[in-house]
């Protein structure tokens, strides 16, 4: 009887230090239920702010007063650094740099929104759309409907991204310029969607 009451008397003994150890570990590294639940909370970080939406450069639209075939060396160096005047003319190259444009003051700017990455039209042809705020998007109704048949060209870095002739009203905020070759398509698609 004195072995079993020894044993019983070691296994309560044992039982209590290990309650001990529980509760000073748990008290050690602030592991209690409540304590937890209270770090939890505060210790989640706020969400990120989203990110400010990138800004794409005014697209300017110039008349085209002359055209005529060149060579890429009789074009005049690009400076995208160098803003030309909005009221001056601009004698400037295409992109593909083989036709030399005689351009007028500038008429309008567009205020750009998204720049659609290029799509292959057909097999000769790829298209790059581009999409204008509200405001622009009326303004260039406007200009359209007052200007059927007029020659035009969009401008990036003293360069003619395309020089179309308005055909007819634009009214769905959006341009959609043509290019014959996936790298040309690739470097309008750039320079269109240039950021502020």
């Amino acid at each position: 009887m004195t072995h079993r009451r020894a044993v019983k008397a070691s296994t309560s003994a044992l039982s209590a230090r290990l309650a001990g150890a529980i509760l000073l570990g748990a008290a050690a590294c602030g592991c209690h239920a409540t304590q937890h639940a209270g770090l939890a909370t505060s210790a989640t970080p706020a969400p990120p702010p989203p990110p400010r939406a990138a800004t794409i450069q005014p697209l300017p639209v110039r008349p085209v007063l002359k055209s005529q075939p060149t060579m890429p060396d009789k074009c005049p160096a690009m400076n995208p650094t160098a803003p030309t005047p909005s009221a001056n003319g601009l004698l400037p190259c295409a992109l593909a740099r083989a036709t030399l444009y005689t351009l007028g003051p500038e008429s309008m700017q567009l205020a750009l929104t998204h720049v659609d990455p290029p799509r292959l039209l057909t097999s000769d042809f790829y298209e790059v759309n581009l999409r204008m705020n509200p405001t622009s998007a009326t303004a260039w109704a406007s200009f359209t409907a007052a200007h059927l048949h007029a020659h035009i060209a969009f401008i990036r870095d003293d360069l003619v991204l395309e020089a179309p002739i308005i055909e007819e009203l634009v009214t769905s905020g959006q341009v959609a310029l043509t290019t014959q070759t996936a790298p040309a398509a690739d470097q309008l698609a750039q320079l269109a969607g240039r950021p502020t």
